[in-house]
């Protein structure tokens, strides 16, 4: 008889573990434009809580940290292109990042080494519940001339780099 009452109770305890299905988060994909911002029941991601006009805290964070790798035989500049993945978990930890279409491999470098200095920032959610992001943002590091115009150019993160001057250059 005890035998069959505990049998009966593992298979119980077994059927009400099953029954019961995993808990899912829902991961939504955005831009990197879309930090702070709302949208119907979605609260978007937010970085560092202010915004500084029409640049956020986050393209604020990559302009000051990202340097222009220079050439490993000293010829010039490392320039190009990348798209930048960033997964934020729920708790708003950045876990996974990536590049695609890159042009450069010092640059992949470069922009993941910021990357990866990433703090924690506010989660997206919807309906008041934190949700895994996939956030994509274009990267440009591009040489510069005090001529041309930037504003034309179509990324979320623009490096512009130019010739160091160096005060004997000027004659001073």
């Amino acid at each position: 008889m005890r035998h069959l009452i505990l049998f009966s109770t593992i298979l119980l305890l077994t059927m009400h573990a099953g029954a019961q299905s995993a808990r899912k988060t829902r991961t939504i994909t955005t831009s990197f434009s879309k930090n702070g911002t709302i949208s119907g029941d979605t609260t978007f991601f937010k970085y560092d809580g202010q915004s500084i006009g029409q640049f956020g805290a986050l393209t604020r964070f990559f302009n000051r940290n990202l340097r222009v790798p220079m050439a490993a035989d000293g010829s010039g500049m490392e320039l190009g292109t990348c798209n930048l993945f960033l997964i934020v978990d729920t708790a708003g930890k950045v876990t996974k990042t990536w590049c695609d279409s890159v042009t450069n491999t010092a640059v992949e470098k470069e922009v993941l080494r910021v990357a990866g200095k990433l703090a924690t920032m506010k989660p997206t959610t919807i309906k008041g519940k934190p949700v895994f992001t996939k956030v994509m943002a274009s990267i440009i590091m591009a040489y510069g001339k005090d001529n041309e115009p930037y504003t034309g150019r179509q990324a979320d993160v623009i490096v512009i780099a130019y010739d160091p001057v160096h005060k004997k250059a000027l004659g001073r």
